[in-house]
């Protein structure tokens, strides 16, 4: 966990570090027109937090690094993020689609469904409501949070719920 606002700061620090900490910070456009100060500033897509890939020996270089609050964990493990779910948030951030994130337990669960074709091809959510354009919100939860997107109905099919994916040996640690 970074301070808050403290996010590029941090990965500034981790990439001049010798050696360099491997990090990813995840940024999205403001694209908000209520705010016109602030239309087209990127901001943290998950505020207070940075993906870092770290062995034993940068443990104390990543705590002692200023901006970092610490190193998310439990049981005195550090968390380690699915490389599969870097993968989707790499997706979102890429996207130019408009998106509305809200935390998980907000949402009204739905329908699963399973996006066919697009940038978000082979990704599954819940439909949350049918839009007057025909297109549906589906939402996507990667890492607690939810990711609203407008799919449109021909490139959704109902999600089989009993197929799971495995996800792949690489992960990213979470520092917060």
């Amino acid at each position: 966990m970074t301070l808050p606002n403290y996010e590029q700061r941090v990965a500034r620090a981790f990439a001049d570090a010798q050696p360099a900490i491997e990090c990813y910070l995840p940024m999205l456009a403001n694209k908000d027109r209520r705010f016109k100060k602030d239309a087209g500033v990127e901001k943290p897509m998950f505020p207070c937090y940075i993906f870092a890939r770290i062995n034993a020996r940068q443990i104390y270089q990543t705590r002692t690094t200023r901006g970092v609050r610490f190193i998310v964990s439990s049981q005195h493990s550090i968390i380690q993020v699915p490389e599969s779910e870097i993968e989707v948030v790499r997706c979102f951030e890429a996207s130019q689609r408009k998106m509305v994130i809200v935390e998980t337990s907000k949402l009204v669960k739905g329908a699963s469904a399973t996006i066919m074709s697009g940038e978000f091809a082979g990704l599954q959510g819940r439909l949350l409501k049918a839009c007057k354009d025909g297109n549906f919100a589906v939402n996507i939860t990667v890492m607690n949070m939810s990711f609203v997107v407008h799919i449109k109905r021909s490139e959704l099919r109902p999600a089989d719920d009993s197929a799971e994916e495995t996800p792949p040996d690489g992960r990213l640690s979470t520092i917060r």
